[in-house]
Formats: C-alpha cells, sequence, structure tokens
C-alpha cells in the first residue's frame, strides 16, 4: 500500500484532512500509479502550491467546485471528491485539470476579491456588489463567460448578474436550488460552445429572473435589519441607488458622508404614539421607513420627534430626505407603506434587465 492510498485510509478512519490535501493526495496517487518521471510530480506539486499560496487554503474547495461547475455537470461540495476521482483517473487528466484551474483562477479572484485586481472599475463595482450580496450562484457562469466574452460584454453580464441576485436572492429570498442548477445549465453551454453570445446568455437567464410584479410585491414588503454589517452595507446600497435615480448625482455608499436614519427610530422614547407597540418592531426595519443623513445630522436628532426630524430633513444634502419631508406632514405605518411602495416602483426602473428578447 502505497502514501498516498494509506493517506486516504486515514481519512476513512476519521482523521481530519482538507479537501485541499486530500486532492492533492489523490492527484499526486495517479501519477505515481502511472510510474511517472520526478520532474512531473515536482511539476505537480510547484504548481499546486503555487496555486493554493494565491488563493487560500480555506479559499481553495470554493474555488475547485465553482471551476468543475463551470465547464461540467452540476456537482454539489460533498460530491465533489467523488467525482473528480471518477473522471480525473490518468495523467493526462491531471494536467488536463490543473492546466484549466490555472486558467480560470484570476476570474476566480477577480469575483471574490476584486479589490486586489487589475480589472475595469465597473467590473470591480458589479463584483463587490455580488459578494456584498454574499451571493456565489453565479460564479460558475461568470467564469465560464470571461472565457469567450469581450470586456464590455463580460460588464455587461456582471451588471445583469447583479439585478437578478438583487431581485431574486436579496429581495426575493427565493430558494436558490434550482437558481444554481440555471447557472450551471448555461454555464456548461457556453463551455460547450453551444451559447456563443451575451444576447443569448441573457435570454437563457430569463426564468431566474422574477417579473416586475413579483419584484415588486416582495419590494414592498420587504424589511432588512441594519443591526447586522452587512444588511447594513445592502440597505445603504439601495439608499443611495434610489437616491441617484432622484438626484441624478453619483454617490458613494461606502462614502463616511451618509448614514442610516431610521425615521421611526430602533428605540422611539416620547412622541412616537401613533405606532402600537406590536407596530414598532415591524416598522422600524422596514425599506421605507429608512432614509440618508449626514453622520452629524442624524446623531443630533437621535430619538427626537417626526416634526422635529421633518424640520432637519427639509435641509438635507439628499433628494430622497427631502422628498420624504416635502411629502409626509406626518409619519405612520400608512406612510411606511406609501413610501415603500413609491420606493419599490423606482427599483423597478433601477435593477431592470431591458430587451431580454
Amino acid at each position: 500500500m502505497n502514501a498516498y492510498k494509506v493517506f486516504e485510509t486515514l481519512n476513512a478512519r476519521g482523521v481530519r484532512l482538507s479537501a485541499t490535501d486530500l486532492l492533492k493526495n489523490y492527484l499526486f496517487s495517479v501519477l505515481h500509479k502511472k510510474g511517472r518521471h520526478d520532474h512531473e510530480i515536482q511539476s505537480l506539486e510547484n504548481r499546486w502550491e503555487s496555486m493554493v499560496g494565491r488563493l487560500g487554503s480555506e479559499s481553495f474547495p470554493d474555488f475547485l467546485r465553482i471551476h468543475w461547475n463551470s465547464r461540467k455537470s452540476f456537482v454539489r461540495q460533498t460530491e465533489l471528491f467523488k467525482t473528480i476521482r471518477t473522471i480525473v483517473n490518468s495523467p493526462e487528466h491531471v494536467f488536463k485539470l490543473l492546466t484549466e484551474m490555472e486558467q480560470d483562477m484570476d476570474t476566480f479572484l477577480g469575483l471574490t476579491h476584486p479589490e486586489n485586481s487589475n480589472w475595469p472599475q465597473k467590473q470591480k463595482y458589479y463584483s463587490e456588489t455580488l459578494r456584498m450580496f454574499s451571493v456565489k450562484q453565479p460564479l460558475p457562469l461568470l467564469i465560464a463567460s470571461y472565457r469567450i466574452l469581450s470586456p464590455n460584454d463580460f460588464e455587461n453580464l456582471l451588471r445583469v448578474c447583479v439585478i437578478i441576485s438583487f431581485r431574486y436572492n436579496v429581495i426575493g429570498n427565493m430558494h436558490t436550488g434550482e437558481q444554481e442548477r440555471t447557472y450551471n445549465v448555461i454555464a456548461n453551454k457556453v463551455a460547450h460552445n453551444e451559447i456563443k453570445t451575451i444576447r443569448e446568455i441573457i435570454n437563457a437567464l430569463a426564468s431566474i429572473y422574477p417579473n416586475d410584479t413579483a419584484f415588486k410585491a416582495s419590494f414592498m414588503d420587504k424589511s432588512i435589519r441594519t443591526t447586522q454589517t452587512r444588511n447594513k452595507r445592502i440597505v445603504r446600497y439601495i439608499l443611495c441607488e434610489l437616491e441617484k435615480r432622484e438626484s441624478q448625482n453619483p454617490i458613494d455608499s461606502e462614502s463616511d458622508l451618509l448614514t442610516i436614519e431610521h425615521i421611526l427610530p430602533e428605540n422611539p422614547q416620547t412622541g412616537w404614539d401613533m405606532f402600537e407597540d406590536n407596530e414598532i418592531e415591524d416598522m422600524v426595519y422596514r425599506l421605507g421607513n429608512m432614509t440618508l443623513l449626514q453622520p452629524g445630522q442624524n446623531k443630533d436628532l437621535g430619538n427626537c420627534d417626526y416634526a422635529q426630524k421633518r424640520i432637519l430633513y427639509q435641509s438635507s444634502n439628499y433628494a430622497i430626505t427631502i422628498k420624504l419631508a416635502q411629502e409626509n406632514a406626518e409619519w405612520n405605518a400608512a406612510r411606511i407603506a406609501n413610501r415603500q411602495k413609491w420606493m419599490a416602483n423606482q427599483a423597478t426602473k433601477i435593477w431592470r434587465i431591458d430587451q431580454r428578447s
């Protein structure tokens, strides 16, 4: 029994081995069994260590699965190693796998760590947005498409994936199993040259693009608890996109010059009797109850009543906040619902894929 077989046996007996080490061990065992030369084994060692060094051992299993699903039929993480052992069973297959992984690694890193890439600014922005959403389902398709699309078309596909992810995942909170398989099917068609253009890819994505009616209904009911850092970033992103549309001015959702203002405060004190106690928990994190303010103004307002807040809103730097003050002499559950309906109508126009025919 050679060292590689011992390694697998130990793993089967309960010794914890990382998925990365287990795969490395298997690939080396294929070369060893076929009696390959030392220089080939050294080449595998060098290339493997280079990839793991760039990716990090913790990210490697994710990369491997996403890479695999960008070229072949869908496989879950739990079945990945078994699937690879079935297909990669000769030295030629080992080096082919290695070469293809090297080809896709930069794309994966650009998508998952855009701040370190040399991609154009818009590609970085869309990649960062997908990361903020914590959405990985589009990655196999994006990696497959990067291999065939022009930079402009790839940027367009990134934008489309952001829109779909926002509608389907962030706002709709829909089941991701079917979505993941759809991305994989399209990725495979791209990999096998059955789909060749950006238009064909976008058309193929139609089944996971929630229509305006469904998206608007989900948006009108959406609450996002801003007590979590990720949720806070998403709410800032949403409010900033609404502000861009209203003011026609660029705005950076990561800027220190803005903060989220909860109109009905998170901890209301006097002056909020129009809300029943059981309404407050439901209403405070509704999107319609949130707007943008400068950090200093937000601190000054604290838990003031709406009449005092409204005066400050009227002199805000942000168009959506001025609009809120102009259109609402009072603040209650009905006003929150009405403002969120307006936001939903705007969102349907902002996060929209046109000409999908």
